[in-house]
């Protein structure tokens, strides 16, 4: 039986592994990834978070559920926007960025992390 291929940055890869594959890339990344951002968008990406937070109109007693998190940028965008009494789940599906997330806004006790 052949197997589907898919392509994985300049290589083919069988298409099971291409999701263990890009686990492994933000699991290896995570520890850089705001730099990462940072440096591959020139900033822009914080410009374009913005954007959405002030289409979102954060207010009093909000929720926000970030989904795909990384490390947590728009729940800290979001939480610097609104009161105490906000709820913030932050979902990743990789444990490392999760991590880096949980250091980085460990100061805001109202943010449930799940993986």
């Amino acid at each position: 039986m052949k197997k589907n291929k898919t392509s994985f940055g300049f290589k083919e890869v069988d298409s099971e592994q291409k999701a263990d594959l890009v686990g492994e890339v933000f699991d290896t990344v995570s520890e850089n990834y705001d730099l990462m951002n940072d440096l591959m968008s020139f900033g822009i990406h914080r410009l374009w978070k913005r954007t959405m937070l002030n289409m979102m109109k954060p207010s009093y007693k909000q929720k926000l559920i970030d989904v795909a998190c990384g490390t947590g940028d728009m729940a800290q965008l979001f939480k610097k926007n609104v009161d105490e009494l906000c709820q913030i789940t932050c979902v990743d599906p990789n444990k490392g960025m999760i991590s880096q997330g949980k250091q980085k806004l460990s100061k805001y006790k109202n943010i449930k992390w799940i993986n």
